[in-house]
């Protein structure tokens, strides 16, 4: 009989005593009534582990970790202590890696939630979706979706939340089934208004000849850990970067579209709405080298 697959690694942190305990991942450890799975109110970041040599290498570690410093902020939660946060990651991905003795690349998802009676944290692995390495070469159908407000909503309304990583995912999940019902895998939201925002778990960057372009984070969306990596490196070989209002006509007529996010890194969007974008093979894999230093990392 084969072995049973390594589970997942997971680490509890006690923020009180500023500390964290390796556990069985399955085994209970949360209350029902915590209100992370009871009311959605907490924050999360999921971050790309992948093997460099003889040492796993954490992707955007401090990008993940300054988002979720400022989500923890706009939801009034405690800040999180960077030295007890990475040294539970780091736990995790030590134990992930140990279990399963290869190099496969995989996620970490810390969660800080507000709890019952006081914040309480933890920090689990999760393998990759074996579907992202088809979407990263073959590209994705999209279906534009109305996200039902006017952008820059959140300027004039901060207690929406927006632009925070919340665990308030009901809706993304949503977006994601009616894609997949309408022949579609993924979303991208539109302001009332008409501007692109961001898809439900990824941003939207767009190429316009020698330019990248994505939409500015004010206007209502999550500022992405890798996206902000890839215009870093695309700025570093000469290319224009630009944070600008963009509208379905611009996703139409560029020159490629890309969906980006840490576990997926850069999935070229090759139809929208049931109309053919352009894809440009060479340059998707360029991004992905940038992101990821080996092209054949995952």
């Amino acid at each position: 009989m084969a072995a049973a697959p390594a589970p997942d690694s997971l680490a509890l942190l006690d923020l009180a005593r500023a500390e964290f305990t390796l556990v069985d991942p399955r085994d209970p450890h949360l209350r029902v009534d915590d209100l992370a799975p009871h009311r959605g109110d907490g924050i999360f970041e999921t971050v790309l582990v992948t093997r460099r040599g003889a040492a796993d290498h954490v992707h955007a570690r401090d990008l993940h970790f300054t988002r979720f410093r400022a989500s923890a902020a706009m939801l009034e939660l405690p800040a999180p202590d960077p030295d007890l946060w990475h040294a539970a990651l780091d736990a995790v991905v030590a134990e992930h890696r140990a279990a399963r003795g290869d190099d496969e690349p995989f996620t970490v998802r810390y969660t800080l939630s507000r709890g019952v009676d006081a914040p309480v944290g933890w920090a689990l692995t999760i393998p990759l979706d074996p579907k992202y390495v088809r979407q990263r070469a073959q590209g994705i159908a999209v279906v534009t979706l109305d996200k039902g407000y006017p952008a820059y909503f959140g300027q004039i309304a901060p207690w929406m939340l927006i632009g925070a990583k919340t665990l308030s995912y009901a809706t993304n999940q949503a977006a994601g089934r009616w894609a997949a019902a309408h022949g579609a895998e993924d979303v991208i939201y539109l302001s009332h208004d008409g501007r692109v925002l961001e898809g439900p778990s990824a941003n939207v960057v767009i190429r316009r000849g020698g330019e990248l372009l994505t939409p500015d984070p004010k206007a209502g969306l999550l500022h992405g850990t890798t996206q902000q990596t890839i215009f870093s490196h695309a700025a570093e070989a000469g290319l224009l970067c630009s944070y600008t209002d963009l509208t379905v006509d611009d996703l139409m007529s560029a020159d490629g579209v890309w969906l980006t996010s840490s576990a997926r890194v850069s999935v070229p969007v090759t139809a929208l709405d049931g109309a053919a974008l352009t894809y440009d093979e060479e340059f998707s894999a360029r991004m992905r080298t940038w992101v990821l230093g080996d092209p054949g990392t995952v």
